[in-house]
């Protein structure tokens, strides 16, 4: 598991090595513990990855989108 702060929000990336050698990841993008409701989002990429590193980096990536985006969302409807 890997974990990263991105503004208000949390973002994990987890991997699965699957019996064909290959790597699939997930990430989880949720508000940090003091930024309110515990919404969160869970996406998997269905992508598939040849190592570890590749695929977290590509989970981290859409993760810190996402987390923009709400970010970005909740601005948008808070005012």
């Amino acid at each position: 598991m890997h974990r990263r702060t991105v503004g208000r929000y949390s973002v994990e990336a987890r991997t699965l090595k699957t019996p064909a050698g290959v790597w699939k990841a997930a990430y989880i993008v949720e508000p940090v513990g003091h930024a309110g409701p515990r919404n969160f989002v869970m996406i998997t990429l269905l992508d598939e990855f040849p190592d570890e590193r590749a695929a977290v980096d590509a989970a981290m990536e859409k993760g810190a989108r996402h987390a923009d985006w709400l970010a970005e969302t909740r601005r948008t409807y808070s005012s």
